[in-house]
C-alpha cells in the first residue's frame, strides 16, 4: 500500500510540492503608506454590516483608508527584489470603531485589493475581500508639481470595481497641518468575522468571530490634516446604504506589522 499523499500549500491549490500555493507560509511582514480618512456615520445604518454582538460607538465613528502595500513572507525574504508582483498590492479599505464585551475594537467590513493572492488572505482570515482597481496619488516631492510636505498638497484616492467607482478620499495638508506620534484610536483590538458557506447540508456554515493581535507594529510621523470622502452605489456594493457621512480628518502615514495565525476565537456561532 503506498504512503498517504500529503498535500502542502497555506492556501488553494494545494499540492504536494506546496509551491502552487496563493499564499506564503506566515508569518508575513506587512507595511503601508496610506491616504487615510476618519469620518462619522448614522450608528444604526453602521450596524447593519457588523457581526452579531459588535455593536457600533454612539459617536458612529469609521474610517476609510487606501495604500500601497507590502507583504513579504518568512518562508521567502528574497521575494521582496525577486519577484516584487508577489510582494507589492494595493488596498483599500472601510472599518468602523465598535464596541463588544465592553471594550472599544475595530472592524474592517469592506476590503478591496488588486491580487488575487491577498485575496486568499482574506479567506483565511475573515477579510471581505474583492479583486478591484484601486489608486493613490504617489507623493514624490521630487516632482517639479509637487510642493515640500507641510507647505500644502492634496492627496487623492479612488476603489474602482467592475467599472464602477466605490469610494473617492482626500486628504489636504497645508500650512496648518502638523505631525503627531500615530494614528488615533488605531491601536483597538483587531475584530475578525470569518464566514464560510457550506457546500453539503450535512455540514454547518463556519461562522465565528476572532480577535488578532498585531505584532512588531511600527509607524512613521503621522501628518494629520483635513479630509473628505464620499460613498457611491454601484452593483454589488452597499456603502451607499451609509447616506451621508461627516469626514472628520485626514492623515498620511507608513505603518508596518507582522501577520502570523495567532487569531484567537472570541465566539463560534454555530455553537451559541
Amino acid at each position: 500500500m503506498s504512503e498517504p499523499r500529503v498535500l502542502q500549500g497555506t492556501a488553494y491549490p494545494r499540492t504536494v510540492s506546496g509551491r502552487a500555493s496563493l499564499i506564503e507560509p506566515m508569518p508575513h511582514d506587512i507595511s503601508c503608506d496610506a491616504l487615510h480618512v476618519t469620518f462619522r456615520a448614522d450608528p444604526d445604518r453602521i450596524a447593519q454590516f457588523l457581526p452579531p454582538g459588535v455593536e457600533p460607538l454612539e459617536s458612529g465613528e469609521g474610517w476609510a483608508m487606501v495604500a500601497e502595500m507590502t507583504k513579504v513572507s518568512r518562508s521567502d525574504p528574497d521575494q521582496i527584489w525577486k519577484d516584487p508582483f508577489r510582494c507589492n498590492y494595493n488596498e483599500g479599505v472601510v472599518g468602523f470603531y465598535c464596541s463588544h464585551a465592553g471594550r472599544i475594537v475595530r472592524y474592517t467590513a469592506f476590503v478591496w485589493v488588486n491580487r488575487d493572492w491577498s485575496m486568499a488572505m482574506g479567506s483565511i482570515f475573515g477579510w471581505s475581500k474583492r479583486l478591484a482597481e484601486v489608486e493613490r496619488t504617489r507623493w514624490q516631492p521630487s516632482n517639479p508639481a509637487m510642493f515640500p510636505m507641510g507647505s500644502g498638497a492634496r492627496l487623492g484616492a479612488r476603489v474602482v470595481r467592475q467599472g464602477h467607482t466605490v469610494l473617492h478620499l482626500d486628504v489636504e495638508l497645508d500650512e496648518s497641518s502638523s505631525q503627531i506620534e500615530a494614528l488615533p484610536g488605531h491601536s483597538s483590538s483587531t475584530l475578525l468575522y470569518r464566514y464560510v458557506s457550506s457546500p453539503s447540508p450535512d455540514v454547518p456554515d463556519t461562522e465565528e468571530l476572532y480577535e488578532l493581535p498585531l505584532t512588531n507594529t511600527r509607524s512613521s510621523p503621522v501628518w494629520a490634516g483635513k479630509g473628505s470622502l464620499r460613498f457611491f452605489d454601484c452593483p454589488d456594493e452597499e456603502l451607499h446604504l451609509l447616506g451621508e457621512v461627516e469626514a472628520t480628518a485626514g492623515y498620511l502615514y507608513q505603518r508596518g506589522w507582522t501577520t502570523a495565525p495567532v487569531a484567537r476565537l472570541l465566539q463560534d456561532y454555530g455553537r451559541s
